[in-house]
């Protein structure tokens, strides 16, 4: 190797270790590091060259919940800088808190593919579901029956909100929009069930997300 290309890959090398926060531990033997220390280390070895694609399989796996956000904040500063990151998981809270785009598989096959919440909509066999926080639920669960969209209510166990099952999503928030305007005071609106996990157990069967 030619000394200026020596230098170089020290650079690239001192580089990707510093983005992966890992400067001062740089001179130990990479035996005695945590787990999330060799992952990091991994991490930087990857990213040395500056790759535009990221493929990484199951990169949090055995990580403690500290690590684990360590990891999540370093793929997304490498999606920051154009660095396209592709992440294989069965974590799939952790794909919710990642990922802006998915592709779920089951048995070797495709089943859904896009963002999370698009292939949530294309789901019409099953009801969505909406979570609402305000001030007055049992009267919100009343006014929201007389809606031609809502299925199913249940208060939720603390009291101060609602799990709503609704056949039309539209039509349920601009019946919502008139209640509020109404006298009840609107805390928040969230759907329950556009998550991964929610959308993969969707299409394939909660037995086989069991497993």
């Amino acid at each position: 190797m030619l000394e200026g290309d020596s230098q170089t890959a020290d650079q690239l090398a001192w580089k990707a270790i510093e983005r992966v926060n890992l400067t001062e531990a740089a001179g130990r033997n990479v035996g005695g590091y945590s787990k999330g220390m060799r992952q990091r280390i991994r991490l930087a070895q990857a990213l040395c060259h500056n790759p535009k694609v990221l493929v990484l399989d199951e990169p949090m796996n055995g990580l403690d919940p500290l690590a684990r956000a360590e990891m999540i904040a370093l793929f997304r500063a490498a999606a920051a800088d154009g660095c396209y990151v592709i992440i294989s998981s069965h974590i799939l809270h952790e794909v919710d808190a990642l990922s802006d785009q998915v592709i779920l598989l089951s048995n070797g096959y495709v089943v859904a593919e896009g963002a999370i919440h698009s292939v949530r909509d294309e789901i019409r066999e099953h009801p969505a579901q909406i979570l609402i926080r305000c001030d007055r639920p049992r009267d919100l669960a009343a006014k929201m029956m007389e809606s031609q969209s809502t299925i199913e209510i249940k208060i939720h166990n603390d009291e101060h909100g609602l799990l709503i099952k609704t056949k039309d999503a539209d039509r349920f928030y601009l019946a919502l929009n008139h209640i509020a305007l109404n006298g009840i005071q609107i805390e928040s609106v969230a759907p329950a069930d556009d998550d991964v996990n929610s959308v993969y157990e969707y299409l394939i069967g909660s037995d086989e997300v069991a497993r």
